[in-house]
């Protein structure tokens, strides 16, 4: 699947990285593929998370859909292998189909920092009435991903 036709999702406030990789690992442990019919009983996921990290994971390039089987992508499979070092990296590169997460990073590679103000901003755009929960997720993905990062006096977002 080329970047070009991977969809756009809006990260939900409730899908952490550990949600991600884990359906990865799971995937990978599983040969690379599994009946969709049996992805949660795998994964030991709450039904309600499951659906949105396959499409998180989905967005990021790691699985796609094939006939009624939930299937690792070549990507998926360098994620599953890799040290955290390089897994951030092979990351980085597929994050853009990630809103706001696309959106922030973009902002920060042009200005190098943004204030917590805009970041909210940008979190309310995304998440209308849910920008505190929505707010600490996306932070906890962006250091997760070694992209941005709150200053220590909680005043600027800055690009790592």
């Amino acid at each position: 699947m080329s970047s070009e036709s991977k969809k756009k999702v809006v990260l939900p406030r409730d899908v952490s990285p550990d949600h991600v990789l884990g359906l990865v690992e799971v995937l990978n442990s599983a040969g690379g593929q599994i009946d969709s019919m049996y992805v949660g009983d795998a994964v030991y996921e709450n039904i309600k998370i499951l659906p949105k990290a396959i499409d998180v994971a989905e967005a990021l390039g790691l699985v796609e859909s094939h006939s009624g089987n939930l299937r690792l992508t070549d990507l998926g499979r360098k994620v599953a292998r890799s040290d955290p070092k390089s897994l951030k990296r092979l990351l980085k590169g597929a994050i853009a189909n990630v809103e706001p997460l696309g959106e922030i990073l973009g902002l920060l590679k042009q200005r190098k920092k943004i204030s917590v103000d805009e970041f909210r901003e940008i979190i309310e755009k995304y998440y209308p009435g849910g920008v505190e929960e929505a707010s600490k997720n996306i932070l906890i993905w962006g250091a997760f991903l070694h992209l941005f990062q709150m200053d220590e006096d909680d005043e600027e977002i800055h690009l790592i």
